[in-house]
């Protein structure tokens, strides 16, 4: 296969894009850059790190991998089943195999070590996160189907044997970390934006705070790792463009993990100490009994430029929680796409910001139950009587599909308010699903990442 069309194909695996270097600096510094690294961990390490023939060329000669001017993404190319396994190996089997090698050095903490993959090598999922899908059998056989196409890479750098910790408390929590003292429980999630690992973290974190009898907690990103917390990743949706059903089950399984901060504890804080919180992120922490931010945090919810519906209860849960006086507010929150300060929303979104010191402050005495000045915002249980009568004023976008947007969520608000709480999850979850095989999404940015990664060529 020609290397410029193994480009959707990387990215349908994993979601790097794998020519990135090559993009930002140009062949021939990409070309030496990744032969050096390659090169001297060859030396060490052996021939699971042996730069390609065709490496070494372009290394020597700076020569392109790809013809000028060409959409990569659009290839003409497809794989049969046999084929595409075999690309898998190829593509997976070294990866696991050298991460492998990481974990037999012990060379940083798994967190840190699945969020490299992601962070800095631009995967969907880190390698560690990919590799527990897989599960030890899965990796081994990846592995050992890689070592049948290229018999040298068995000769050194493989220890199949890090792999049967994978199911330890360790492996299964690569994105959300839980501990307490005793009273106070403290769950930060590491990863920036929300996903299915996240929302089974996540679950698996309340048990345990659950199971050691704590009723107190406060919910924030990871102060290290996650210095901004942009939503859902919408990778998670590309299922959900082909089966609304797929679409409303996302949504109303993330709903229901994030009614168990209001649910199923005594108190619950949300903390939002970077830079902004947005979309699914803020619907989660929303969720909380109270919600803390530093003051100049931008909050929003930008699901209309995608454009989707809000898919964890932003349509109703922020306005049950919010004077009425407030609702316009929340609808231009939501209709716009636009985010404002916390400082700005205080009242109405968020119950108290300051500086990091005295927001964390604040978190703490509210979750200990110290004294504190703030007064929990109740969520109303019985239908909103009134939203569908407010009207704003909103520029046009100039976008039919943001026109649409707009309507479906204003429809959303109203169907979700409608109803008492019981039934609003419910209700959002099939807007949401619904939105998700319309024209208007499929021609917006998921869909249009969709095309790029998973559609056949």
């Amino acid at each position: 296969m020609p290397f410029w069309k193994a480009d959707k194909y990387i990215r349908k695996i994993t979601g790097a894009n794998p020519f990135r270097a090559h993009d930002a600096i140009g062949a021939k510094g990409a070309n030496f850059l990744t032969w050096s690294c390659l090169h001297h961990l060859s030396r060490h390490y052996g021939s699971v790190f042996e730069p390609a023939r065709s490496l070494v060329e372009r290394k020597d000669s700076g020569q392109n991998w790809y013809p000028p001017n060409h959409f990569r993404p659009l290839v003409d190319w497809t794989l049969e089943p046999e084929e595409e396994d075999e690309f898998r190996a190829w593509i997976l089997g070294p990866l696991f195999q050298m991460t492998s090698l990481m974990l037999h050095e012990n060379r940083s903490h798994l967190a840190q070590m699945n969020a490299i993959g992601e962070l800095c090598a631009q995967f969907t999922r880190g390698v560690l996160a990919v590799a527990r899908r897989h599960g030890a059998e899965g990796v081994i056989r990846r592995v050992e189907a890689y070592h049948r196409l290229h018999p040298e890479a068995a000769e050194a750098g493989w220890y199949p044997v890090v792999f049967e910790q994978i199911s330890s408390p360790a492996w299964q929590q690569l994105y959300v970390n839980a501990e307490h003292d005793g009273r106070v429980g403290i769950v930060s999630i590491s990863r920036e934006s929300y996903n299915a690992d996240v929302d089974e973290e996540l679950n698996r974190a309340i048990d345990w705070l659950k199971a050691a009898g704590i009723e107190r907690v406060i919910v924030t990103g990871d102060f290290h790792m996650s210095t901004q917390m942009v939503g859902a990743d919408t990778n998670d949706f590309f299922s959900a463009l082909e089966d609304s059903g797929k679409g409303v089950e996302i949504a109303s399984s993330w709903s229901r993990t994030a009614r168990r901060l209001n649910d199923e504890f005594a108190t619950s804080v949300g903390f939002i100490n970077g830079k902004r919180c947005l979309g699914g992120m803020l619907e989660l922490l929303s969720h909380c009994h109270f919600l803390i931010a530093e003051s100049d945090a931008a909050l929003g919810m930008p699901e209309v430029t995608l454009p989707v519906v809000p898919g964890m209860e932003g349509c109703h849960w922020l306005l049950r929680k919010t004077a009425r006086k407030h609702w316009p507010d929340v609808l231009r929150l939501l209709l716009e796409g636009k985010s404002v300060p916390a400082k700005r929303a205080v009242g109405w979104l968020v119950d108290y910001t300051g500086s990091l010191e005295e927001s964390i402050r604040m978190s703490w005495q509210v979750a200990a139950g110290d004294d504190h000045p703030l007064e929990r915002r109740a969520v109303a249980a019985n239908a909103l009587e009134g939203v569908a009568g407010i009207a704003i004023s909103l520029d046009d976008p100039g976008s039919p599909a943001t026109r649409a947007a707009r309507k479906a969520i204003l429809d959303c608000v109203h169907g979700a308010c409608g109803a008492p709480l019981t039934a609003a999850l419910e209700i959002q979850a099939k807007h949401s699903g619904a939105f998700m095989v319309s024209d208007s999404c499929l021609n917006g940015v998921v869909g249009a990442t969709y095309k790029k990664t998973m559609m056949p060529a």
